[in-house]
């Protein structure tokens, strides 16, 4: 498989776009603007105020909204969990570090149990404990990295080994375990000086945050539009022995990358609601804050034999695209899987797994909970960050986030009936009308006679036609 990264840069704003087998499957936007708290920064808070109630409590990090943090996310001395109100107080000063962004009119989720991601390794502060990933399968391989990171593992800190450290030597743990001491040390130091709230670390910026995450993951190459970003990549990708440690070329064709590569009309895909298929069927997206529900649909494609492999044919392809939508729209929670009805328990296992080795490639933690009795699929994605609707687009000032708005018809009526209600309530006999142009089309349409309309509520109408308006609002002047 061809692996790549792309990173754009442009005005204030940086792109990072991963893609397998020239098909974008990561997309990650950086911008100078934003101030949230991003995923992984740690703070130095203030406790603000303790909800026995909830048995959480708001902390304040410096950021518009106070962060908020759960009894079961504060560490404390072993026996059992305790009440939020036996574990902090009003006015404490508590590290903190962001487990969930900001969305929506809550604030960030934080967590006092810290991590600092390496290369290959992962620094828990406080802890004593060796986890090793998942995605390293072979026990042989597991045992070697378990005991490097016995010998080289100080005291009162834990480890986790990622998944690049699979065939790694110990120079390269070793390495990467005093980098990310030196780190601690600092936010320690940092911590001491610092009155909160205060920021104490954030991870690296978006690209080297990417590159770092991704490589030794089969990518061949990162290509970068930029000469600065590529000065600045090769400075940090060079080995101890003065080796770069991937192939980092510079983009210097006429037209945008993004452009040339494909990815901006990948992106707008990813933004629709609609998504169509190799075969001919298509799946449909919907999102809420917490649930995501996505339909899958036949669609143009009939098949050629018979209806069970149709449908097998369909749900299988779409298996694959749904696995791609997640990790490219960043769809996080509980999701729902629409997929077209199967009879056979056999069918319904291959989609599944299906899915499950797609889901593979993805680095945020899935779980497949598997068909439900009204054969629903159901599974979750961990939420840690906006998705990328929420990063590109905002809510519809027309339709208020439901997709739908009140049509010419439903308008036009209510109009009039308005106007009847102001005519009563004025002794004005003549009233200017501001509307949308299809509203005061669709109202000469509904009332056959207009002057027949001026005649039965005895005033004059003069329509005044406002073309940038949204299409539900109008105004009634008496004159």
């Amino acid at each position: 498989m061809s692996k790549k990264i792309l990173i754009n840069v442009g005005y204030k704003e940086k792109r990072v776009a991963v893609t397998e087998n020239s098909r974008l499957v990561e997309l990650y936007v950086e911008r100078t603007l934003d101030k949230d708290a991003a995923f992984g920064s740690i703070y130095k808070g203030k406790v603000s105020n303790v909800l026995p109630g909830m048995d959480a409590a708001f902390i304040n990090i410096g950021n518009e909204k106070n962060a908020f943090i759960h009894a079961g996310d504060i560490d404390h001395e072993k026996g059992g969990p305790k009440k939020i109100q036996k574990l902090i107080h009003p006015g404490q000063e508590i590290l903190v570090q962001i487990k969930k962004e900001a969305m929506g009119s809550k604030g960030a989720k934080v967590t006092s149990s810290l991590t600092i991601p390496g290369r290959y390794l992962v620094l828990m502060p406080g802890e004593n404990s060796i986890g090793i990933s998942r995605r390293i399968e072979d026990d042989d391989e597991r045992d070697r990295l378990k005991t490097i990171a016995e010998e080289i593992k100080p005291d009162n800190v834990g480890l986790i080994i990622r998944t690049a450290a699979d065939g790694a030597d110990s120079n390269k743990l070793k390495q990467d375990l005093d980098w990310l001491l030196e780190i601690w040390r600092e936010i320690e130091k940092k911590a001491y000086k610092s009155k909160a709230p205060a920021l104490l670390f954030s991870d690296d910026d978006m690209t080297f945050r990417v590159v770092r995450n991704l490589l030794g993951s089969d990518i061949e190459e990162i290509i970068v539009d930029s000469d600065q970003e590529a000065v600045k990549l090769r400075e940090g990708l060079i080995d101890k022995d003065g080796k770069l440690k991937i192939n980092i070329s510079l983009y210097s064709g006429k037209e945008p990358m993004f452009l040339y590569y494909g990815i901006e009309n990948e992106i707008d895909k990813a933004l629709r609601h609609k998504i169509w298929l190799d075969c001919g069927g298509f799946l449909i997206f919907d999102q809420t804050e917490a649930l995501a529900i996505i339909d899958v649909n036949t669609g143009k494609f009939t098949g050629k034999d018979s209806l069970k492999n149709t449908v097998l044919t369909t749900n299988l392809e779409a298996a694959e695209e749904i696995a791609r939508q997640l990790r490219l729209r960043n769809i996080g929670g509980i999701i729902i899987i629409d997929f077209i009805d199967m009879e056979n328990p056999a069918d319904k296992e291959k989609v599944r797994q299906r899915l499950e080795e797609c889901l593979k490639k993805d680095r945020t933690r899935t779980n497949i909970l598997g068909f439900t009795a009204l054969g629903l699929l159901e599974m979750t994605r961990q939420k840690t960050s906006h998705d990328l609707s929420t990063t590109l687009q905002k809510r519809c000032p027309e339709c208020s986030g439901t997709g739908r708005i009140l049509d010419e018809e439903t308008i036009s009526l209510s109009l009039v009936r308005d106007l009847k209600n102001s005519v009563l309530h004025s002794s004005s006999v003549e009233f200017i009308i501001k509307a949308h142009p299809k509203v005061i089309a669709k109202i000469k349409e509904l009332v056959d006679d207009l002057e027949e309309l001026q005649d039965r509520l005895k005033v004059k109408l003069r329509f005044e036609p406002t073309g940038e308006s949204r299409l539900s609002e109008y105004q009634i002047f008496p004159v």
